[in-house]
């Protein structure tokens, strides 16, 4: 979000303070955050806290400075954080009774986020409801954490994938899109399993950018990872599963991403029950799995598939070299290579070899939301290509 301008409207909600959590990370993704607070959140927690937290100074009052033109009316993104009962409402209705709701208004050609936060009676009377449903239309809104009898303030870090989510470009509508993401797991017995480390983070983000650019996104893996609502999720667990998933709906989608770090191979000769631990040994057969990534095209001549390469502890040339065997094997459009034993599975940032057949590309080291915009960007160039 480097550039990018957000004004974060804070209403006196008594979870005003994760909004500090939320500035700070969005400031961190490399966006300008100026921030407007009600009189009332004023007296809960100290502009100076914000200012602190942002480097510009909040406004509460408006002064002949015209805030609200100069700065809300040249935003990008007006995220409002918390967003109160009474606020929601009066957003929905356009009433600009102090300078927060006022920054609110002017900014009209802003993208909007909404993060409604409030005791879960007061959640779900109908005239918020109904608010909700209305500022629905034009806003992002933050579905909250409900528990504890309270429609909570989301994480923080959730928040700021929803800010993501409103500065994408809708350049995938009317794509269909498939990922596959996290490890697989190959039974020895009803308790034991062979798999990889991976943490299912790599297809998260980009399932989730490909739905904030509009496209129709299925997810497929065992993730335990929790991603936006219009995502479809697939669940498997073992490389077959995720194989038999992935090919049942190769004729239904456009673009393949195949992010996931399933195992090579499956176990042959899986055991009910538990295997008996005072064995001196016991030998397990591994047959090799077949191939998601390189037999896709097979199913779907027409699929524009990206593709993962991983290796561990390989010099680049080496990397590159089978990198570009098995993308000239499985027919990939393009080819995302990575050295495992640099980087690491589980880590929010990676760094990419990027290879179509014209050029090879370095991305990153960066965090992997912004690898999966800079990816998915590249892609859609070679899409308006072949269209």
């Amino acid at each position: 979000m480097r550039g990018v301008k957000i004004v974060l409207v804070v209403s006196s909600g008594v979870s005003l303070y994760k909004s500090i959590d939320t500035a700070r990370l969005l400031i961190r993704h490399g966006a300008d955050v100026y921030v407007f607070m009600t009189p009332k959140a004023a007296r809960l927690v100290s502009p100076h806290l914000f200012w602190w937290a942002t480097g510009n100074k909040p406004v509460v009052r408006l002064t002949g400075a015209t805030e609200h033109i100069e700065i809300c009316g040249k935003a990008d993104v007006l995220l409002v954080a918390p967003a109160t009962a009474n606020t929601l409402v009066k957003l929905f209705l356009g009433i600009a009774d102090n300078a927060a709701l006022t920054c609110a208004l002017a900014a009209s050609g802003a993208k909007k986020v909404v993060v409604p936060a409030m005791n879960l009676a007061m959640w779900n009377t109908p005239q918020v409801q109904e608010a909700v449903r209305r500022l629905g239309k034009e806003a992002l809104v933050v579905p909250p954490l409900v528990e504890e009898g309270k429609a909570k303030y989301p994480p923080p870090e959730d928040v700021v994938e929803y800010v993501i989510d409103a500065t994408a470009p809708r350049d995938y509508e009317g794509l269909r899109v498939l990922v596959t993401a996290g490890p697989t797991r190959e039974y020895l017995d009803d308790v034991k399993f062979l798999t990889t480390p991976s943490s299912g983070l790599t297809g998260y983000y980009f399932a989730r950018e490909a739905a904030a650019r509009g496209a129709e996104v299925t997810l497929v893996g065992p993730t335990d990872l929790k991603p936006p609502s219009n995502v479809a999720i697939v669940k498997v667990t073992s490389v077959l599963e995720m194989y038999q998933a992935v090919i049942k709906r190769a004729k239904h989608h456009d673009v393949f991403i195949f992010a996931a770090a399933p195992l090579d191979f499956y176990v042959d000769n899986r055991v009910s029950g538990k295997i008996d631990s005072y064995l001196p040994q016991y030998q397990v057969t591994l047959r090799q799995a077949p191939k998601i990534a390189q037999d896709v095209k097979k199913y779907n001549p027409n699929a524009f598939v990206i593709g993962f390469k991983a290796e561990h502890n390989v010099d680049e040339a080496e990397l590159l070299e089978k990198t570009r065997r098995r993308m000239e094997h499985g027919g990939w459009n393009m080819a995302l290579a990575h050295d495992v034993a640099k980087m690491g599975f589980g880590t929010l940032k990676d760094r990419y070899l990027l290879l179509t057949r014209e050029r090879t590309e370095v991305l990153g080291p960066a965090h992997k939301r912004e690898l999966a915009r800079a990816v998915l960007t590249a892609a859609r160039s070679q899409l308006k290509r072949l269209n």
